[in-house]
């Protein structure tokens, strides 16, 4: 399997965080779960398409929306499968498209066929990572003309998933001047999930980055950094968004989680 990331060139930071590239053409059917994450991706492939095996079954439409989910979600890739992933900030995706995620049924969202299909189509016609960038920011630009100003979600999602958060969300969601009822109804139809939800996923994944780096689990020094009561706290977090115990899970080949959650080594 060949895996490809790139960062994103500082003018189009606003809205993408990085861009990846699957090609699974001389490698068998890969099954595995896709970890939740705090962003938002956009998911166009080309070939056999990727299925869905749990929590629901079925088989995935050539360009989609993962969004944030709570849940890791089991998914079969196939070995003549082609991708090209967009991994975005979410308030600023469904901002700018108009796309409301609190409707989401199943665990991807089928974005608009226009103007996402004639882009499937144009990204069709070329093979490799660097292509495809250029073909998708010319498509954003096109898009979004002017330069794109912060709104209070925004902002909200920021500092959620900032790596120095340490607020209660309550506290921060107090510094709006709206109604933190209203902030949290614009926050899941943007976002997709709520505040509060939305900063255990962040946690987790932090928590994940720093064993991915220091390859060894103190557990007393994650349960500082993520903020967590105590050891069990974080314990049963991890268990109830990864679905596996921490010791499960880093105990395994992460190898392919890495490649289905867009991880990449830090």
């Amino acid at each position: 399997m060949e895996v490809s990331f790139k960062k994103p060139l500082s003018n189009y930071s606003w809205l993408v965080k990085q861009y990846e590239m699957i090609k699974s053409s001389d490698s068998p059917d890969i099954l595995e779960k896709f970890i939740p994450r705090e962003d938002l991706s956009i998911v166009f492939h080309f070939g056999n398409p990727p299925f869905m095996l749990h929590p629901h079954y079925g088989e995935l439409p050539p360009y989609f929306i993962a969004p944030v989910v709570s849940k890791p979600q089991h998914m079969r890739v196939s070995e003549t499968n082609i991708s090209f992933i967009v991994t975005c900030k979410p308030s600023v995706f469904t901002r700018i498209f108009n796309i409301n995620l609190q409707v989401c049924k199943y665990s991807y969202v089928e974005l608009p066929a226009i103007p996402f299909e004639a882009l499937w189509k144009q990204l069709s016609i070329y093979s490799n990572l660097e292509e495809w960038i250029k073909c998708f920011e010319g498509f954003i630009n096109n898009f979004q003309g002017s330069e794109y100003e912060k709104d209070h979600i925004d902002i909200l999602y920021d500092r959620i998933v900032s790596q120095d958060n340490n607020q209660a969300i309550s506290k921060i969601e107090m510094e709006f001047p709206v109604s933190q009822r209203t902030l949290q109804r614009q926050f899941i139809r943007r976002v997709g999930t709520s505040p509060k939800r939305l900063e255990r996923i962040s946690r987790i994944n932090r928590v994940w980055d720093l064993i991915s780096s220091d390859k060894i689990i103190d557990y007393q020094n994650l349960v500082i950094k993520g903020c967590y009561y105590d050891q069990s706290h974080f314990i049963k977090e991890f268990k109830e968004i990864v679905g596996e115990t921490p010791d499960n899970f880093f105990k395994r080949d992460l190898e392919n989680v890495k490649i289905m959650s867009g991880k990449t080594e830090r």
